[in-house]
């Protein structure tokens, strides 16, 4: 299926972006875990792990764009002053990584 992020992504991404103060964006993704869950199959032995669980991502193109866009930012911000990665630089990259593979 296209258009899935685990719950891990997703809230490693709010944490992000709360640190640019982009509460619509913040908003807008904390509704995804509330409302966008995808049912786990009936034999999944961690129903209850929300480290499990996958969000259906139900964004516009705009939205996409401005959530890989700030995360891109804070990437940068991240290097050090020589302009050498750091480990949370390897985090957010892996964060854009995933935001850019959904299709809208």
């Amino acid at each position: 299926m296209k258009n899935i992020i685990d719950y891990l992504t997703i809230k490693s991404t709010i944490n992000e972006l709360a640190k640019t103060e982009n509460n619509t964006l913040v908003d807008r993704l904390l509704d995804t875990l509330n409302n966008n869950k995808i049912p786990k199959p009936e034999k999944h032995n961690k129903k209850e792990d929300l480290e499990t669980n996958h969000y259906k991502i139900d964004l516009s193109k705009k939205q996409l764009n401005d959530i890989i866009d700030l995360l891109i930012d804070l990437e940068v911000e991240s290097l050090t002053i020589d302009g050498e990665s750091t480990p949370l630089t390897s985090h957010i990259t892996s964060l854009i990584d995933k935001w850019s593979s959904i299709k809208v």
